[in-house]
């Protein structure tokens, strides 16, 4: 079967972009500009994994993890995707809940390594 993964990024160009990496390396994308759409859209189209990026508005990256755990969806598996360095006392907080981060730009090759491990490791 195939996995969901939902992108949350304000960033329309990368949006699209990783939109069509995750589809040419079989993943079904759902692509989402805005982090209260995509809390909006977890619930209906429940994605295998969630790609966040952090430097968004009008909510950020912490601010819509945040809001998964006041909705009851801590659980979901989240992969941050960014270009911001991240201390790890920023990111403290949040360990149960992000499985990886990623630097921007992230490679196609790059991208279907840390999905497969992912997938395989959690099967």
């Amino acid at each position: 079967m195939m996995k969901t993964v939902m992108v949350v990024d304000d960033d329309i160009p990368n949006l699209t972009v990783m939109g069509l990496l995750l589809k040419k390396i079989g993943y079904k994308a759902i692509t989402i500009n805005n982090g209260w759409d995509a809390l909006d859209g977890i619930k209906d189209q429940k994605p295998d994994l969630v790609l966040l990026d952090l430097m968004m508005t009008p909510i950020d990256g912490w601010q819509f993890l945040d809001e998964l755990r006041k909705a009851g969806l801590q659980g979901l598996p989240v992969m941050l995707f960014t270009a911001k360095y991240i201390r790890d006392e920023e990111i403290a907080p949040y360990k149960s809940d992000i499985i990886l981060v990623l630097q921007k730009p992230v490679s196609l090759k790059e991208l279907e390594a840390s999905l497969h491990d992912f997938f395989k490791n959690k099967s």
